[in-house]
């Protein structure tokens, strides 16, 4: 009688396994099913008081930044009462404990129980029975800790196959929350790629789609960000008198703050210069509109010229951007129209100074941002300014070709160093 009794627990015992498994296997399938993290953690706890037939049940993750448990959810008429108690320390009561040492934990009576916190009974009203808690691991990594609870009233208490079951839960939801992270990730990723691509062609219909066309002249302008968008600006604004203005300028920073701000100033230079011709006169409004504006510490560095295209006269003032290169007819190469005052946005009031410069028949004229002359190889050396001016000492190109060799010149020089900050050049000549 013994022996079948003792064959008939077995055999009870291997079905309540084979079961197990089976529950397991079908809480698997489910859960992976679901890649949205909230509802995620919503299904686990749900599944996990059925499947465990729990009063109640609770689901913490680790907040890795302050060191702490974050209760997700809690499940037992109470959990909008834990609100307030929305955190726990690693270490402390029993489900901290489970986070600090990884190991499961059953308690058949948690007023018995060295590690329970009474507080929050105390705060929800709830009598805790008996507790199943264990770590929510991926790849031997904690993530979380989940817990299930008997109410105290009805007297019952979980098992050691209960423990067995649980932890299997546990596994897959810890690889489930993993994959819905991840996929969460790539999502933020996909908008994030989605927002900058947009950045990217609104910053781009802001600079000229095509340099200017003249019969005097030929003009070529290249711009490459660092990043999607970037903080580096050129314009051409023709004027009905045979003049063109002429800019080129560099907002502090890189990404989209700094593309926001360049927008905005190259509008306000299309605006202000239809009303103020003098180079040094406009440098003045914009500074101060722009002193108006830039209240988180950005400021631009702009050179803007006056080109009287009928008379080969060019008249250029120079907010703290660096120095134009200037070669006679593809001779030798010097700096003109240094800056005469502080970057826009930086000081109100500023007073420019500005230049004038004829040109003849094969004079070039070269602006550039500081991302050209700090352009960095492999072993941390800058391009520089005086290999900059050797470049163009050496080429006879005109300023289509001429910025088409600049920029592979750079590339070789840089070769698979990346690219730290946003370059543009300009260049123009008379023909």
């Amino acid at each position: 009688m013994k022996t079948k009794k003792k064959r008939a627990d077995n055999v009870s015992q291997y079905k309540e396994k084979i079961n197990q498994l089976e529950t397991a296997y079908k809480v698997t399938s489910l859960l992976n099913s679901e890649l949205n993290l909230k509802k995620l953690l919503d299904t686990i706890m749900k599944i996990s008081k059925k499947v465990m037939r729990a009063d109640a049940c609770s689901l913490m993750l680790v907040d890795e930044a302050q060191g702490d448990l974050i209760f997700q959810v809690a499940l037992s008429g109470v959990g909008s009462k834990l609100k307030t108690m929305a955190r726990l320390k690693i270490g402390e009561g029993i489900a901290g404990t489970v986070a600090a040492t990884g190991e499961p934990i059953i308690a058949e009576d948690a007023y018995k129980h060295a590690k329970f916190n009474q507080a929050y009974d105390k705060k929800t009203g709830f009598k805790t029975g008996s507790i199943l808690c264990a770590p929510i691991k991926t790849k031997d990594k904690l993530i979380g800790v989940c817990q299930v609870i008997h109410n105290r009233d009805k007297g019952k208490t979980f098992s050691p196959g209960d423990l067995y079951l649980f932890k299997l839960f546990c596994d897959s939801a810890g690889l489930a929350i993993q994959n819905a992270r991840m996929h969460q990730v790539m999502l933020d990723q996909q908008r994030q790629r989605r927002d900058l691509e947009f950045a990217t062609s609104v910053q781009e219909s802001f600079l000229p789609q095509s340099p200017p066309q003249h019969d005097r002249f030929e003009f070529a302008a290249k711009s490459i960000p660092a990043l999607n968008v970037g903080g580096d600006y050129y314009d051409f604004i023709p004027f009905n008198n045979e003049t063109l203005g002429i800019l080129m300028g560099d907002v502090s920073g890189k990404g989209v703050p700094a593309a926001l701000h360049m927008a905005r100033l190259m509008s306000d230079f299309r605006y202000i210069s239809q009303r103020i011709a003098e180079p040094k006169d406009l440098l003045y409004e914009v500074n101060n509109a722009a002193c108006d504006r830039f209240k988180m510490g950005m400021f631009t560095t702009a050179t803007y010229i006056l080109l009287d295209l009928k008379h080969n006269r060019m008249t250029v003032s120079n907010a703290g951007h660096l120095s134009m290169l200037f070669q006679k007819n593809f001779g030798k190469v010097t700096e003109i129209g240094k800056a005469s005052g502080a970057p826009l946005g930086v000081l109100p009031n500023t007073r420019y100074e500005q230049e004038a410069f004829d040109l003849d028949s094969g004079d070039r004229v070269l602006l550039y941002t500081d991302g050209v002359t700090e352009s960095q190889n492999k072993r941390g050396t800058q391009l520089g300014l005086k290999k900059l001016i050797r470049l163009m000492a050496r080429d006879k190109c005109r300023p289509q070709q001429f910025l088409q060799n600049l920029e592979k010149d750079i590339k070789e020089f840089t070769g698979q160093a990346p690219q730290f900050d946003d370059t543009t050049l300009m260049s123009f000549q008379a023909l």
